[in-house]
């Protein structure tokens, strides 16, 4: 959706929000503007959903190939801010910065035990035996986690892909770098994942 932000930090929600609607909007009117040779795009995320980062990584592919795209890290890049800085044609890092973190999670929160402590009942009707897939009531039956399972292992997959194509690095040596860890701006560099070291005005 929209970029968005919260008078105050919440829990699991943050803070600002960057939304792959706005993004959407400001990256294709910057490759429409001819006013603009290159595009410095600042990237400082944790990440987030795996659908709102492949948005963005579209449009930052589509910009990238028309004008030069330079990726400036902030303090954080990694997963989903990794993911939408790997089209970058290049990306440019703080040697502190957190990155990489390629991997993919998910969770639903489990609610019965509270409810049932606080004498509230509840009831439900649904179509369709997966309807309930990320209803907090249970937690996934058998043939639902291998649903899930697969469901994240195809976005993984997908993720890997978008480095390597990219970083122009082979999908072993993504293997290699992936599987959910994080790295300093200075190890991303030693391991293919950035271009450089630097500040602002190196980007620039």
């Amino acid at each position: 959706g929209a970029s968005r932000s919260f008078p105050i930090p919440l829990p699991l929600l943050g803070g600002d929000m960057l939304g792959s609607d706005s993004v959407q909007q400001a990256v294709r009117a910057a490759r429409r503007d001819d006013r603009l040779a290159a595009i410095v795009a600042y990237v400082d995320s944790p990440g987030g959903s795996a659908l709102a980062s492949d948005i963005m990584w579209r449009e930052f592919t589509l910009l990238a190939q028309e004008k030069p795209l330079v990726i400036y890290m902030g303090p954080v890049a990694a997963s989903g801010g990794y993911y939408i800085a790997a089209p970058g044609n290049w990306i440019i890092a703080q040697a502190g910065t957190l990155t990489g973190s390629i991997g993919v999670i998910t969770a639903k929160i489990i609610t019965s035990d509270a409810y049932a402590k606080l004498a509230i009942g509840r009831d439900s009707v649904q179509r369709g035996a997966n309807a309930d897939l990320y209803a907090d009531a249970h937690p996934w039956y058998d043939g639902q986690r291998a649903k899930v399972e697969a469901s994240v292992e195809m976005v993984y997959t997908t993720f890997k892909q978008r480095v390597a194509e990219g970083r122009g690095l082979g999908l072993d040596v993504v293997d290699g770098v992936a599987g959910g860890r994080v790295w300093t701006g200075a190890q991303a560099l030693e391991r293919g994942l950035v271009d450089g070291l630097g500040d602002l005005q190196t980007a620039l």
